[in-house]
């Protein structure tokens, strides 16, 4: 059964008494990066996740025939809570029980109950990676250096890092910046290349969420295609 719990249970979401409001779901995000929306169905984006990690779900919303999940927390210990305050897909979530979600916080196995069969058998206790930590990428969700990004906004949407990196940017990356100072290919102030970018790439996987605060002239999700892309190996 899934686990309605509210933060009063210091176990799983810290110290402190909640309203109703308050109360979650716990889920375990199912896929090697997740990226997290402003808004449910959005594409402009706040925050990314990554496989494993616990997260709180607060309510739920569908937009255009899918379910989207608002994450509140990302569960970080028995006593550990980072805030997300975001939208995700909730096809990308699994849910978890208390239990389980104590197991995963402790660092031991699912209960066999909420694992596959064959990975209930075969699959030893772990610890859950931390955050930011570079997991294999699932086949599914690698992505080439000249590979078409597939979410976020155009020009991101549909087009490669490769292509990216030798393209004019939508926007300043500085508000009120003069066109001529902008406005050009970004190989005319950049010297990129794949070593140069998976080494940029790194720095955002460590930490995606104060990445996403700061402006870059393709927005958000150029920035979490390269931790993706990083993530894959930087091929």
């Amino acid at each position: 059964m899934i686990g309605r719990i509210v933060f009063f249970l210091a176990l799983i979401c810290g110290a402190g008494v909640a309203s109703a409001q308050d109360a979650c779901t716990i889920y375990k995000v199912n896929t090697s990066l997740l990226n997290i929306s402003k808004e449910a169905g959005g594409n402009r984006y706040n925050d990314a996740l990554f496989d494993g990690d616990i997260v709180c779900v607060t309510r739920k919303e569908k937009v255009n025939g899918a379910e989207w999940a608002y994450i509140l927390n990302k569960l970080e210990g028995p006593n550990a809570r980072t805030p997300v305050g975001g939208w995700s897909d909730l096809k990308y979530l699994q849910a978890l029980s208390a239990d389980a979600a104590r197991a995963a916080l402790a660092g031991a196995a699912a209960p066999a109950g909420e694992r596959p069969a064959a990975a209930a058998k075969a699959a030893p206790p772990a610890a859950p990676a931390a955050h930011g930590a570079a997991a294999a990428m699932r086949p599914e969700d690698i992505l080439r250096f000249d590979q078409p990004i597939p979410f976020g906004p155009y020009p991101v949407n549909g087009h490669s890092l490769k292509e990216m990196i030798d393209s004019t940017p939508q926007f300043p990356p500085i508000k009120g910046l003069d066109e001529s100072l902008w406005k050009k290919k970004c190989t005319s102030c950049h010297h990129w290349n794949q070593e140069r970018l998976c080494e940029q790439g790194k720095t955002y996987v460590k930490s995606a969420k104060m990445v996403l605060r700061v402006p870059h002239p393709f927005g958000g999700a150029f920035k979490l295609a390269l931790m993706r892309w990083t993530k894959s190996g930087c091929e």
